[in-house]
């Protein structure tokens, strides 16, 4: 719940937090125990950011840390561990005693080896003409790896990358946000009108953030679908203008940070279609580039959670 407080004991530094979990992986019939496996327990604050302890996964796969907050009241705690030379991680923990799914790590063998990936999701963010003449977009897309193996490059070359898209005709100033995201931005290259993904893709759901500008010359603008997508939803930052295509409809505007945008959506987009963003020559005005990311966790958000939980209990 928005609002909620987390109770008392879960940052108070004199008492003993505990998490007590375990590592598991997929087996033919059910989710099996990984033994061996080495743990680490992290703590990030804006003070410092450091492993605070690890171990080894006992021959049932579970691991167990205590610990005692220290430092930045804001500082977040968790846990992560290493297969195949790849990190998982927990949430960060928001109670004394963190045990069951919060504090289980699902790990899984790797493959470069193309696997089925779908678009859960995929938003673009499209703001007001700046003082430029150019409209900065963001785009934020939800993916999903629908195997049981985690998915890595097989090269550095775009052939050989986890996951690629087109940008629109016209597009400049690629750029991928730290932060923003599940996917590092140094892992993501833009190149020829692609963007291309180079991080391990794992089973479940994972967001990857970017964006471009546009000059306001090149609306109408073209936006390729090039893979099926399950929800796609369009928001200008324009009193006018239309979208059309791809079974766009126009639903309740948002307002963010006084700044209304309007609302396209729209559910099971087949590969191969087209939208058009088609925008007037407005006054010049600045937008300020967060508040379109923000924008995008705020709808996408509760969209991405239940999609995440979804996929883990499959």
């Amino acid at each position: 719940m928005a609002g909620a407080q987390e109770p008392p004991e879960a940052t108070n530094p004199l008492v003993d937090q505990r998490v007590v979990g375990r590592i598991v992986r997929p087996g033919d019939r059910k989710m099996l125990p990984v033994p061996g496996v080495w743990v680490i327990l992290h703590r990030v604050g804006s003070d410092t950011a450091a492993p605070l302890d690890s171990l080894r996964s006992n021959s049932n796969g579970e691991y167990s840390f205590t610990y005692r907050r220290t430092g930045d009241a804001e500082a977040i705690y968790f846990v992560s561990a290493s297969y195949s030379g790849i990190a998982y991680f927990t949430p960060p923990f928001h109670h004394a005693l963190v045990r069951g799914e919060e504090a289980e790590i699902a790990v899984f063998d790797t493959t470069s080896s193309r696997v089925p990936t779908s678009v859960r999701g995929r938003h673009v963010i499209v703001s007001a003409v700046d003082a430029n003449a150019v409209r900065s977009v963001t785009e934020v897309y939800e993916l999903a790896n629908d195997s049981s193996v985690t998915r890595v490059a097989a090269n550095t070359t775009p052939a050989g990358a986890v996951w690629t898209t087109m940008f629109p005709t016209g597009a400049r100033n690629f750029r991928a946000t730290p932060g923003q995201g599940d996917v590092p931005a140094d892992a993501i290259t833009f190149a020829d009108g692609k963007a291309a993904v180079f991080a391990p893709l794992a089973p479940g759901l994972k967001q990857v953030a970017f964006t471009y500008d546009v000059p306001a010359s090149s609306f109408p603008l073209s936006v390729p679908i090039t893979r099926a997508t399950e929800v796609y939803e369009v928001l200008i930052e324009e009193p006018t203008g239309t979208v059309t295509g791809a079974n766009l409809k126009e639903v309740d505007p948002v307002n963010m940070e006084k700044r209304m945008f309007r609302r396209f959506l729209a559910s099971n987009i087949p590969a191969n279609a087209v939208s058009v963003i088609d925008l007037p020559a407005a006054t010049a005005g600045r937008v300020d580039g967060r508040y379109l990311v923000a924008l995008t966790v705020l709808i996408g958000g509760s969209m991405v959670f239940a999609l995440a939980r979804a996929l883990r209990k499959t």
